[in-house]
Protein backbone atom coordinates (compact mmCIF):
# COMPACT_ATOMS: atom_id res chain seq x y z
CA UNK A 1 0.00 0.00 0.00
CA UNK A 2 1.43 3.39 -0.95
CA UNK A 3 1.87 6.35 1.38
CA UNK A 4 -0.84 8.26 -0.47
CA UNK A 5 -3.36 5.45 0.08
CA UNK A 6 -2.40 5.29 3.75
CA UNK A 7 -2.87 9.04 4.05
CA UNK A 8 -6.36 8.82 2.50
CA UNK A 9 -7.32 6.03 4.93
CA UNK A 10 -6.10 8.09 7.90
CA UNK A 11 -7.96 11.18 6.67
CA UNK A 12 -11.14 9.12 6.27
CA UNK A 13 -10.94 7.64 9.79
CA UNK A 14 -9.57 10.63 11.76
CA UNK A 15 -9.60 14.42 11.83
CA UNK A 16 -6.08 15.72 11.12
CA UNK A 17 -5.14 18.68 13.34
CA UNK A 18 -4.48 22.18 12.05
CA UNK A 19 -1.12 22.42 13.87
CA UNK A 20 1.64 19.93 14.72
CA UNK A 21 0.94 17.92 11.61
CA UNK A 22 4.34 16.23 11.49
CA UNK A 23 3.88 14.50 14.86
CA UNK A 24 0.31 13.53 13.99
CA UNK A 25 1.21 11.95 10.64
CA UNK A 26 4.23 10.11 12.05
CA UNK A 27 2.14 8.62 14.86
CA UNK A 28 -0.80 7.70 12.62
CA UNK A 29 1.31 6.14 9.85
CA UNK A 30 3.14 4.03 12.46
CA UNK A 31 -0.17 2.93 14.01
CA UNK A 32 -1.61 2.09 10.59
CA UNK A 33 1.50 0.05 9.70
CA UNK A 34 1.09 -1.96 12.91
CA UNK A 35 -2.60 -2.51 12.15
CA UNK A 36 -1.77 -3.54 8.57
CA UNK A 37 0.35 -6.39 9.93
CA UNK A 38 -2.70 -7.82 11.73
CA UNK A 39 -5.25 -6.98 9.02
CA UNK A 40 -3.35 -7.04 5.70
CA UNK A 41 -6.20 -6.80 3.15
CA UNK A 42 -6.01 -3.41 1.38
CA UNK A 43 -9.60 -3.53 0.13
CA UNK A 44 -10.82 -3.87 3.73
CA UNK A 45 -9.04 -0.67 4.76
CA UNK A 46 -10.36 1.27 1.78
CA UNK A 47 -13.95 0.41 2.71
CA UNK A 48 -13.61 0.70 6.49
CA UNK A 49 -15.65 3.36 8.26
CA UNK A 50 -16.99 4.11 11.71
CA UNK A 51 -20.02 6.18 12.71
CA UNK A 52 -17.80 8.95 14.11
CA UNK A 53 -14.28 9.96 13.17
CA UNK A 54 -11.68 8.75 15.65
CA UNK A 55 -9.20 10.94 17.53
CA UNK A 56 -6.36 8.59 16.59
CA UNK A 57 -5.80 5.17 15.04
CA UNK A 58 -4.23 4.12 18.35
CA UNK A 59 -7.82 3.54 19.51
CA UNK A 60 -8.08 0.68 17.01
CA UNK A 61 -5.20 -1.18 18.63
CA UNK A 62 -6.87 -1.95 21.98
CA UNK A 63 -10.17 -1.69 23.81
CA UNK A 64 -13.63 -1.29 22.35
CA UNK A 65 -12.58 -0.19 18.87
CA UNK A 66 -10.12 -3.09 18.55
CA UNK A 67 -13.04 -5.47 19.06
CA UNK A 68 -15.15 -3.58 16.54
CA UNK A 69 -12.29 -3.64 14.03
CA UNK A 70 -11.87 -7.39 14.48
CA UNK A 71 -15.62 -7.95 13.98
CA UNK A 72 -15.62 -5.85 10.81
CA UNK A 73 -12.55 -7.69 9.48
CA UNK A 74 -14.10 -11.11 10.19
CA UNK A 75 -17.35 -10.02 8.54
CA UNK A 76 -15.38 -8.76 5.53
CA UNK A 77 -13.50 -12.09 5.16
CA UNK A 78 -16.47 -14.37 5.83
CA UNK A 79 -17.01 -16.98 3.16
CA UNK A 80 -20.43 -18.61 2.98
CA UNK A 81 -19.91 -22.34 3.39
CA UNK A 82 -21.12 -24.47 0.52
CA UNK A 83 -24.14 -26.59 1.44
CA UNK A 84 -23.38 -30.24 1.99
CA UNK A 85 -25.67 -32.79 0.37
CA UNK A 86 -27.08 -35.38 2.74
CA UNK A 87 -27.52 -38.72 1.05
CA UNK A 88 -30.45 -40.73 2.28
CA UNK A 89 -29.82 -44.44 2.75
CA UNK A 90 -32.09 -47.37 3.48
CA UNK A 91 -34.94 -46.90 5.87
CA UNK A 92 -34.42 -48.49 9.28
CA UNK A 93 -36.83 -49.15 12.12
CA UNK A 94 -40.60 -49.28 12.24
CA UNK A 95 -42.92 -46.59 10.91
CA UNK A 96 -44.59 -44.43 13.51
CA UNK A 97 -48.35 -44.89 13.69
CA UNK A 98 -50.20 -42.18 15.49
CA UNK A 99 -53.06 -43.40 17.63
CA UNK A 100 -56.34 -41.65 17.07
CA UNK A 101 -57.37 -40.49 20.50
CA UNK A 102 -61.00 -39.54 21.05
CA UNK A 103 -61.58 -35.86 20.52
CA UNK A 104 -64.92 -35.64 22.29
CA UNK A 105 -67.19 -37.71 24.58
CA UNK A 106 -69.14 -39.24 21.69
CA UNK A 107 -65.95 -40.65 20.14
CA UNK A 108 -64.83 -41.87 23.56
CA UNK A 109 -68.06 -43.80 24.27
CA UNK A 110 -68.41 -45.39 20.84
Amino acid sequence: MTQTEKKKIIEKLTNPPKTQKRLFWAREIKSLNILLESYPVDLFWKGLSFPKKLDSLILLRSGYYAGQLKKKYNRFNYKIPSPSNIELGKKTGKDYKKENKPKNIKDFLS
